[in-house]
């Protein structure tokens, strides 16, 4: 790759990752001062600071990573892959929480079983996220024991001179942490599908039931569940492609496009969280009125 086209990936990529940086700040800010003053959270203001958290500190891994790309400490390196894959199954985990926390509290499904997980999730939430946790944690494991001065050729564009990681505790294939990671990252991506899917066939069922009392004339309501079919697509999409690049960074690689294929899965790992960030906050009335009134402050002084 010529120098020319990696200053533009870097220069991107960085740009991303700050204004995904502002955006978690920011909403994990607005939510710990709420705590501050009422003592407790909302089941969704929980999942958002535990997402605009897990996404803060993968956003930090992307910039460092990007900004210090000829870095060959072992140390550093196993600490980068640690936090990087910690924060990144997190953040699948956590959007996935959140997926399905909006699916339970606004479909109209009547089945029995739907109706009592209506009844508990707001209790539910918290064993959620502590759960969350615990899997990313687990998952990311087994990246501490791996020996990182014996490189292997990954996305990392290291060129590894075998593919078996000596440990204290005895070898680790790559392929063994690797395999973790694609387990725990699948399991709430299918959360988050199953979710979203319905969550969108709710909304456009309820929509297209108003259209036919409405014929004739427009209706703000309409024009708010159409706004949130098209926010929750987007969303769909923005975590499929997050998805993909973080697996496909994972995948082993000698070849000379590794390059290309990091700062590309590195560019989309950037923009689809901080993207993701700023939709929330736009369309959090919470959120909203509170950056409303920081620029307002802002403009006056």
């Amino acid at each position: 790759m010529s120098l020319p086209i990696l200053t533009v990936f870097q220069v991107v990529i960085t740009a991303h990752s700050i204004m995904g940086i502002v955006a978690c700040a920011f909403i994990v800010a607005v939510g710990c001062v709420d705590w501050a003053q009422r003592q407790k959270l909302s089941p969704c203001d929980m999942i958002l600071v535990c997402l605009s958290s897990s996404r803060l500190l993968l956003q930090g891994a992307i910039l460092h990573s990007t900004l210090h790309l000829e870095i060959q400490q072992t140390n550093v390196l196993k600490v980068q892959s640690v936090l990087t894959v910690l924060a990144s199954t997190a953040c699948l985990w956590f959007a996935a929480s959140l997926s399905v926390f909006y699916c339970v509290k606004i479909t109209t499904f009547t089945n029995r079983y739907f109706l009592q997980m209506k009844l508990r999730i707001t209790g539910i939430v918290p064993w959620l996220l502590v759960g969350s946790v615990l899997v990313s944690l687990i998952s990311s494991l087994p990246f501490i024991w791996m020996d990182y001065s014996t490189h292997l050729c990954n996305s990392t564009r290291n060129h590894l001179k075998n593919t078996t990681m000596e440990s204290l505790s005895g070898n680790i294939s790559f392929l063994e942490p690797f395999v973790i990671f694609l387990t725990s990252a699948i399991i709430p991506l299918l959360f988050f599908l199953a979710s979203s899917t319905l969550l969108i066939a709710s909304l456009w069922r309820h929509t297209k039931q108003m259209r036919d009392r409405t014929i004739g004339f427009k209706d703000a309501s309409i024009e708010a569940h159409i706004t949130a079919i098209k926010s929750l697509i987007s969303f769909l999409m923005l975590y499929v492609f997050s998805f993909v690049a973080e697996i496909v960074l994972g995948i082993p690689s000698c070849r000379s496009e590794s390059q290309w294929k990091y700062n590309i899965c590195s560019l989309v790992i950037a923009v689809c969280p901080s993207v993701h960030s700023v939709i929330l906050i736009l369309l959090n009335l919470r959120l909203k009125m509170v950056l409303q009134k920081v620029l307002s402050h802002k403009t006056c002084h």
